[in-house]
């Protein structure tokens, strides 16, 4: 127990425990105070009289038996902190959030949310199983999503795979996986379109496809880059006329871009539909995005003039890995795994053939491709185009933290 309160999960449900009752629903003005992560040792809010256990004093405590409880991996990340708040927001969930530290900036912004707790994850590479079991025993649903950047791709497909055995066996009822395109078995496993990070999920989606959607219902969620990017990554740069450039190796191609606000919408939607959703797999997006077309939304959503320039691959993998220990030819995982002959690609590599992928996905024909109109039905009211996106967040190009590793 760490002095915000936090805990790694160690005990079970008693067996007079109902699955998916007693969660507490705290009234506005205490939530922030009496959130689980701040209970006391060895006490969970999960049971029946916790609150009296918290504070004998809250007699107007009431116990909400309809809320659900999510089990989370990959909580800290982009997507993660996204969906969380999503989720959270809507006071239908509890979300047992897993992190290896309790106390980094990414850990406490989520734990700062409504029905939030974090769960220690004490695993040095990988996944604590005890405490995703532990975890997995009290929640009606679980959200996994590893990260293959820090893993690497053998073991992202590993552990997609064990998480999700470790969520059937304690009695999960609904799990997402977030996965991405299996490119590789659309383009004949074509070598010039093999990107590890893909490929690492999308073969734990393959995996799932032969696995039962009874007793434990699953669905895929298929993303993609994230409009998000535009804040960071993919920033345009101001030059000396005011002009903006997005530099982008592209072609004629496109980027399938996916929000991240929407992508928890998307995720609240499966969790509410589950005879529908079971066995789905669901690729989002918010629209097919070319550098003329960045170009034109930009100018429409902020009057300032920009241009596209197709930049060359090998100038813009330099630009985005120049940070790390060897540049672009740094393997992917080896955050994780010290030893470098057993991963498989450097991100030059991977995110040369990344971008392939984009180049050859023009006008939602090529090797990535999305039925907008099944989105549009799901979410009539999603975001629909990069102007769109633009307008709404009051996009100016300047530079925001987007993405962070998971802590």
């Amino acid at each position: 127990m760490s002095a915000f309160g936090t805990r790694s999960v160690t005990h079970r449900r008693s067996p007079d425990f109902v699955h998916g009752v007693g969660s507490i629903a705290l009234p506005p003005n205490t939530v922030s105070k009496y959130k689980r992560f701040n209970t006391p040792p060895n006490v969970s809010a999960r049971y029946p009289r916790a609150a009296d256990l918290i504070d004998p004093g809250l007699s107007h405590l009431s116990i909400d038996m309809n809320m659900k409880t999510i089990v989370f991996v990959g909580a800290t990340g982009a997507q993660g902190g996204a969906i969380i708040k999503t989720l959270s927001s809507t006071n239908e969930y509890k979300i047992l959030a897993l992190t290896r530290s309790t106390t980094s900036p990414a850990a406490q912004a989520i734990a700062g949310l409504p029905n939030v707790e974090l769960v220690q994850n004490n695993a040095g590479f990988g996944y604590d199983v005890d405490a995703f079991y532990e975890a997995a025993q009290q929640s009606d649903y679980a959200f996994i999503n590893t990260d293959g950047f820090a893993l690497g791709e053998q073991a992202e497909t590993y552990w997609g795979i064990r998480l999700f055995e470790l969520s059937a066996r304690a009695g999960v009822k609904h799990l997402i996986w977030s996965g991405l395109d299996y490119n590789g078995k659309k383009t004949g496993y074509d070598p010039k379109f093999y990107v590890g990070h893909y490929e690492g999920k999308a073969r734990v989606t393959e995996w799932m496809r032969s696995q039962p959607t009874s007793p434990m219902a699953w669905t895929v969620i298929n993303s993609g880059p994230y409009i998000e990017m535009l804040w960071e990554l993919l920033l345009p740069e101001r030059g000396s006329d005011d002009v903006y450039s997005f530099k982008l190796p592209l072609g004629q191609g496109a980027i399938p871009f996916v929000h991240l606000e929407d992508f928890g919408r998307y995720a609240a939607w499966i969790y509410t539909h589950e005879d529908e959703a079971n066995g789905m797999v669901l690729d989002i997006a918010v629209a097919h995005v070319s550098g003329s077309e960045l170009v034109r939304a930009f100018t429409a959503a902020t009057g300032k003039r920009a241009e596209y320039v197709d930049e060359p691959v090998a100038e813009t993998v330099e630009k985005y890995f120049k940070y790390l220990p060897k540049g672009a030819d740094t393997k992917v995982g080896i955050s994780s795994v010290k030893d470098e002959n057993a991963l498989l690609m450097t991100f030059g590599e991977n995110f040369t053939n990344w971008w392939n992928l984009y180049r050859n996905s023009a006008d939602n024909k090529g090797v990535i491709q999305r039925d907008y109109a099944l989105l549009d039905r799901i979410l009539p009211d999603r975001v629909k185009s990069a102007e769109e996106w633009m307008k709404k967040v009051g996009y100016d190009a300047t530079r925001r933290t987007v993405l962070r590793s998971r802590a």
